[in-house]
């Protein structure tokens, strides 16, 4: 009697809910760690395979109330179902995907496309040869929309493991290198949406703002009063005696050489800086961890009807399909196939993380950045010198000259000076590495193959201008915006004086009556300029207003509208923190007025200039009827402020006074201490 084989039924089995949340764990970490407490938001679903996703994320949210996705905790999510009315049934299927999002306990809308630009222009968008990234555009504004009307951060895709392997299959069929292969991210910003403020890494700072924001930084009532006792306790040992003789000998001020002589800081006009923002929509994917097939093994379990789009399988439509078509159709070599792809995704997402990693230790290790201004763009930074490796201590493979080694370096640098460029570029996507070897080569001259390094000179990159200042044995590099050249049109963003988006009133306003009811409403939606600067009107008038450089013509008359005091102290602004060049790259406001003639019918346009709102310098009277704000766009501020590592700090000698819990327990000990005896 032979034994019986052991049969293996290799059926894709349903995704649990366990698995589920603990993907939604991994993949949404908070953004904002400090943060004390948060309000209950909404959450945006979308993207393909979105039943399974909707039905998944229902439960989750039934089972697991109040859970805490990102930073805030969850109630309630909604599904977004964008219809690019490309083919005549998208239109009944989108509905009635929306009414099974309703039976899950999802809210749902529905976002059709209309294409407007494209039929306007007599165009047939099926026929168009960029089809596939222009409906990923209108989809992506769609959803930002969605995300900023119903005040959602998190905006979930279903991209799973299949979309992984044919994304990272494409690529490596078209030439990327391992950059490109790292494929679709766990979690990245909403794209296609740089324009939209609160949508695009923009909208924490007027949350900040609100009565009752969604996230709150104040401490809790235990944590300040521990604070306050630290500080009393500071304030109680603070070396007051030796402050007292420095400022006998010097004066407060000049008593420390770092902080340099009092006459000097007055030469320094003082300028606000600007607030950088922060916050906007992430889009999360927990499921590239789980393949289409257990996608689908969760509806049929679940009895959760989907629909199918045919164009999804026409090969000749879009390169995705042409690639899934043949994955499909053929058995492609081992080294093409769904584990080899998906094992080289992982080793480039690892290998990038690393390098970022490195670049980002050496900014901070060297302190590169040395000064930054948010008010005129302008970035300062300093390369220090090559340091020369002990041979007899260091191995042959780091020394500085081993040709593996330099170019190792050349990438880190390269990956640096791309995160320095992103503190000033206008552009929305920044080069790539490969665009980068001559300003490397310019920046670290040591890194060339010549021996002789050439002298410093100043360069532009994605529109960003560097200017170098040779400072004992470093170089100092002054980097702002590239000067607008002048056979092309200056950047414009237009402010209608018509309101059409309304903010509630800050605490401030409501707590100072700055300004009346109907004005603190009045802040319009704000605006991107030059890729750069956030900024916003809010007016009692329907006057049209637009945001464009300074312009030197417009220098004359804008100084004459100003009193002498706020002349003088443009001057002084523009000395200090705009010179050259640079101050006409500035962001100003200005006015526009049209008058048509009642006989000619010609209509007549008068531009005036009203204000510099990052130097805080506007005409006289104009706070009465229009009100303005600046931001800059969110940097990495984890660059900032730092000091090169192995600086010798100067440490002030002084006495500390014992704070008066230790003089309590010293009183204590000894009086123990007396009645042992």
């Amino acid at each position: 009697m032979g034994t019986v084989a052991h049969v293996y039924n290799h059926v894709s089995r349903p995704i649990t809910l366990t698995e589920f949340k603990d993907a939604v764990e991994a993949v949404c970490r908070p953004r904002f760690p400090l943060a004390r407490s948060a309000r209950p938001q909404r959450i945006g679903n979308g993207g393909v395979d979105s039943m399974a996703m909707a039905f998944l994320m229902s439960k989750l949210l039934r089972t697991f109330r109040g859970s805490i996705i990102a930073d805030n905790p969850t109630y309630g999510a909604m599904a977004s179902v964008i219809d690019h009315q490309l083919r005549e049934e998208s239109t009944v299927e989108a509905n009635l995907v929306a009414k099974e999002m309703r039976k899950l306990d999802l809210k749902s809308a529905v976002m059709p496309i209309s294409w407007k630009e494209e039929k306007g222009r007599g165009l047939d968008p099926k026929t168009l040869p960029n089809l596939e990234g222009l409906a990923r555009h209108y989809r992506y504004r769609a959803l930002g929309n969605v995300c900023h009307f119903m005040g959602a951060t998190s905006l979930f895709f279903a991209h799973h493991r299949d979309d992984q392997y044919e994304t990272v299959l494409m690529r490596l069929l078209g030439g990327h290198g391992y950059r490109g292969l790292q494929g679709i991210r766990e979690a990245n910003s909403i794209p296609e949406c740089y324009d939209m403020h609160g949508v695009y890494k923009s909208g924490l700072l007027d949350d900040q703002l609100r009565i009752n924001p969604q996230l709150s930084f104040r401490p809790a009532l235990r944590e300040m009063k521990r604070l306050r006792n630290i500080f009393r306790d500071e304030k109680v040992a603070s070396p007051w005696d030796f402050v007292r003789s420095r400022r006998r000998e010097k004066g407060l001020v000049d008593g420390y050489d770092e902080y340099g002589s009092f006459e000097k800081t007055l030469d320094v006009p003082y300028l606000k800086p600007l607030d950088t923002e922060d916050g906007g929509v992430m889009i999360y994917r927990p499921l590239l961890e789980f393949d289409k097939d257990r996608l689908i093994a969760t509806c049929e379990e679940n009895n959760i009807p989907w629909f199918e789009d045919h164009t999804n399988v026409d090969p000749t439509l879009t390169t995705r399909n042409a690639v899934r078509y043949l994955v499909k159709n053929h058995e492609l070599p081992k080294a093409l196939q769904k584990p080899s792809i998906l094992a080289l995704a992982q080793r480039s997402k690892r290998r990038i993380e690393l390098e970022e990693a490195e670049a980002h230790r050496y900014l901070v290790r060297e302190a590169i950045i040395k000064d930054f201004d948010p008010n005129a763009g302008t970035l300062l930074i300093e390369i220090p010198k090559e340091q020369i490796a002990n041979r007899r201590r260091k191995r042959r493979s780091l020394y500085p000259y081993n040709k593996y080694r330099k170019k190792h370096r050349k990438l880190i640098m390269s990956i640096a000076i791309r995160k320095v460029i992103e503190f000033i570029t206008p552009e929305t996507h920044l080069p790539p590495l490969a665009n980068l070897d001559n300003v490397v080569y310019r920046l670290y001259p040591h890194l060339m193959s010549k021996k002789h390094s050439p002298a410093p000179k100043a360069f532009a990159v994605a529109g960003v201008f560097f200017d170098p200042t040779v400072v004992q044995d470093s170089v100092r590099w002054s980097i702002s915006r590239t000067p607008y050249p002048s056979n092309q049109p200056l950047p414009i963003t237009k402010l209608p004086g018509s309101l059409d988006h309304r903010l509630r009133p800050t605490k401030q306003e409501v707590a100072e009556r700055m300004v009346s009811p109907q004005l603190a409403h009045s802040w319009k939606k704000a605006k991107m300029f030059d890729g750069r600067f956030w900024i916003r009107i809010g007016c009692n008038s329907r006057t049209q207003f637009r945001v464009q450089p300074f312009r030197p013509e417009e220098a004359k008359g804008f100084r004459k509208a100003l009193s002498p005091i706020r002349r003088a102290k443009l001057e002084r602004l523009l000395k200090h923190y705009a010179p050259g060049k640079i101050r006409y790259t500035l962001p100003a406001l200005y006015s526009v007025e049209r008058e048509r003639d009642l006989y000619t019918q010609h209509v007549t346009q008068t531009v005036t200039m009203l204000a510099l709102p990052t130097l805080g310098i506007h005409i006289q009277g104009l706070e009465r009827w229009v009100r303005y704000e600046a931001r800059y766009k969110r940097v990495d501020m984890t660059l900032l402020g730092h000091e090169p590592r192995g600086k010798k700090i100067q440490v002030m000698p002084c006495r500390l006074r014992p704070c008066r819990h230790t003089q309590k327990h010293k009183r204590q000990r000894v009086h123990r201490c007396r009645k042992r005896r």
